[in-house]
């Protein structure tokens, strides 16, 4: 029998006189779902039962306790479950389920995991240096002189932009000072 089968085994429809048979609702005690919708196959709880059981094996008491260990957020990125529920990341070849994550961080994680083994086989073998390939003394200095003066602007212009954050300049500065002129010259017209 199937696993779904030794779960009702034993059961019969409940059937009401001129009504169609009700199969049995198997009870749940985690799911917040308290009402089983009628189009449901047999042995569903609610509509996540039904996809759970379907397409990962697993029920969705066996979800929510998951979750409850996460802490109710997604495991990767620490986030609530937006408008649908986390996705069960399961390992492909054991079928484990490790977590659940949104969908969103489930594929990150997979392009990620792909992106650092081709890191790992560019850091063990470049394709440069078979060529032998590398940068005089000069020519290296010259460039991290304009790695540094790159740096440098880009720290300034972070500067600046905290600095307009911060409010409106005081007369100290040279922006304070031609804001004042402006004042006073409005004034005077």
């Amino acid at each position: 029998m199937t696993a779904l089968g030794d779960r009702f085994a034993g059961t019969r429809l409940r059937r009401v006189s001129g009504q169609k048979a009700e199969p049995p609702t198997p009870a749940r005690t985690l799911c917040p779902a308290t009402e089983r919708p009628a189009h449901l196959w047999w042995g569903a709880h609610c509509y996540l039962d039904k996809v759970l059981q379907g397409d990962y094996g697993f029920t969705c008491d066996d979800y929510h306790r998951l979750l409850a260990r996460q802490g109710g957020r997604c495991a990767l990125c620490r986030g609530r479950p937006r408008t649908w529920r986390l996705v069960p990341d399961h390992n492909h070849q054991t079928g484990a389920v490790d977590a659940l994550l949104h969908f969103s961080c489930n594929r990150f994680k997979e392009a990620l995991l792909a992106w650092l083994l081709r890191l790992l086989a560019y850091l063990a073998d470049p394709p440069g240096r078979d060529l032998g390939l590398v940068v005089p003394a000069a020519k290296l200095a010259k460039l991290e002189a304009k790695d540094r003066a790159k740096r440098r602007r880009a720290q300034a212009r972070r500067v600046g932009r905290e600095q307009a954050k911060a409010g409106p300049p005081s007369d100290e500065t040279f922006a304070g000072r031609v804001q004042a002129a402006l004042k006073a010259t409005s004034k005077e017209a």
